[in-house]
């Protein structure tokens, strides 16, 4: 079930015309700021499986009955993104275990490697707003530069 997450972003960004890759790859430069060349970075989705919606700000997405969309990111290491939402770490996090709305419910995340991610998670948000989270661009990383 969990594969849901990725179908739609992957459905999402076809019709909308971002690449999709299967791989990342890059390049290191020690003495150069910043240090490494990435291909592409990841966007990501966790969402929440509920009879009714958590809120009234969010909708069921669209050929996903009884799913919502709690939060949408994009990061260059999606899976360290999902440790600190979970581990509540202070800095830019959403804190899943303190969100009462979805506190017993099943949640499931995915996340895919695409092009131009800082404007697909953009897409997601003005499209399919979220439990928590805002469109916001947030920080760039000052070890990673994305290729793409």
């Amino acid at each position: 079930m969990p594969i849901h997450v990725v179908k739609f972003l992957k459905e999402l960004a076809e019709k909308e015309g971002f690449e999709i890759f299967d791989s990342l790859y890059g390049s290191i430069q020690i003495d150069q700021i910043p240090s490494i060349l990435q291909s592409s970075g990841a966007v990501y989705g966790i969402w929440v499986e509920a009879d009714v919606a958590p809120s009234r700000a969010v909708s069921e997405l669209p050929g996903y009955r009884n799913w919502y969309p709690v939060y949408w990111g994009k990061d260059i290491s999606p899976l360290s993104r999902m440790k600190a939402h979970v581990q509540g770490h202070r800095n830019g996090n959403i804190n899943l275990p303190k969100i009462t709305e979805i506190r017993g419910k099943r949640l499931i995340f995915g996340a895919i490697l695409v092009a131009r991610y800082v404007e697909f998670e953009l897409l997601l948000h003005s499209q399919f707003p979220s439990l928590k989270g805002t469109p916001a661009i947030g920080k760039e990383a000052k070890v990673v530069r994305i290729e793409n």
